[in-house]
């Protein structure tokens, strides 16, 4: 399951757009363009454990690789960067219009810390794959204090 991450009281708005993009493209077969109250558009993501880490994948075709931003704050990974439209000069008229463009982020909430240090973020094929891996696990050892040594002995 994938948590956004809720900040103010103006996320109601954006709660009701997602919801009613959401029973849109239920109804209607496909995905709506309908923008948040920001005017960002939010590309699809995937969420997954795999092999000790959290992976996130992005579909964000149509971007150059340094226009991308991956920021960890907290426990949220946050992308974001913009698409631009190469026809923002010309006159069209569409016929079909099913691609966003223009500034997008992404939210998702990290359900464990991850190793900061150690975060992957790859750009390909219109993919951008982030690896946050989960902190090895370190095994603690009890010492035997004098009371359960002397008890052990008799």
């Amino acid at each position: 399951m994938l948590i956004v991450r809720r900040r103010s009281g103006r996320e109601l708005s954006r709660i009701q757009q997602e919801m009613e993009e959401l029973f849109r493209s239920m109804v209607v077969g496909s995905p709506s363009l309908a923008r948040t109250s920001f005017g960002r558009w939010r590309p699809r993501v995937e969420v997954y454990e795999s092999d000790g880490a959290l992976v996130v994948t992005a579909e964000v075709a149509g971007i150059c690789e340094q226009d991308l931003s991956v920021v960890v704050d907290d426990s949220v990974l946050r992308i974001s960067g913009v698409r631009p439209n190469p026809a923002k000069d010309h006159k069209r008229t569409y016929y079909e219009m099913g691609i966003p463009y223009g500034p997008f982020e992404a939210e998702v909430f990290l359900p464990f810390t991850v190793v900061l240090d150690a975060v992957e973020a790859i750009y390909d094929n219109g993919f951008l794959r982030v690896t946050l891996p989960r902190p090895q696990a370190t095994r603690i050892v009890p010492r035997a204090t004098t009371a359960s040594t002397s008890k052990q002995e008799r």
